[in-house]
């Protein structure tokens, strides 16, 4: 079967991934992201946003739209929903939700839950400029090629961490982004990546 096809991705996600994702447990900031599918031009990607340099945290940096859950949330998922929705203007019905990826805990202290939709053809983006200074389609390519997803290490202060990073264009895709990524990229294409010792 061909494995850059949406009708691959969405078997994928029903037959084994349904149920197979990491719950953690944490009392960590809980926040929920959503790792967007579009097709265009007979072409699939992946949505990322560039954070707009204005916000408070993690300005400037590459993410999945979402954010943290607020008291009025239902759920991690309509979190989810609400965050996408504000930053780029997608909303909930234009969205076919297929399943979910482990959790992550991030260096910051934010649990985060994602869930993993497909985005209806003829679906229009309207992006806030205040949260997203742009728009990124990353093509499903690049995670199914391993040497694009790289273990690497930077030191921040005194102290070194160790994290993933995805090698696509001039982007600077990394940590729990790149994270994510490198877990679907296993998951759904099997990716055998290693990390550096």
């Amino acid at each position: 079967m061909i494995k850059n096809n949406l009708k691959f991705i969405n078997k994928k996600f029903s037959e084994k991934l349904l149920l197979s994702f990491n719950k953690i447990s944490s009392s960590a900031k809980k926040s929920a992201v959503m790792c967007l599918f579009l097709e265009k031009n007979n072409k699939i990607y992946l949505i990322l946003t560039k954070r707009s340099e204005k916000l408070n945290q993690h300005a400037g940096e590459i993410s999945f739209p979402g954010g943290s859950l607020e008291n009025h949330d239902k759920n991690s998922l309509m979190a989810a929903f609400r965050e996408t929705y504000e930053e780029i203007g997608i909303p909930e019905s234009r969205i076919n939700v297929i399943g979910q990826l482990d959790d992550y805990i991030t260096g910051t202290g934010f649990h985060i839950e994602t869930f993993v939709g497909i985005i209806k053809k003829n679906t229009i983006f309207r992006v806030n400029k205040e949260e997203v200074s742009e728009l990124i389609f990353l093509p499903i390519e690049v995670l199914q090629n391993k040497t694009n997803i790289i273990w690497t290490s930077k030191k921040f202060g005194n102290k070194s961490y160790n994290f993933w990073k995805i090698k696509f264009l001039n982007y600077n895709i990394w940590g729990a982004t790149a994270s994510i990524l490198a877990n679907l990229s296993v998951k759904v294409w099997e990716t055998k990546l290693q990390k550096a010792t």
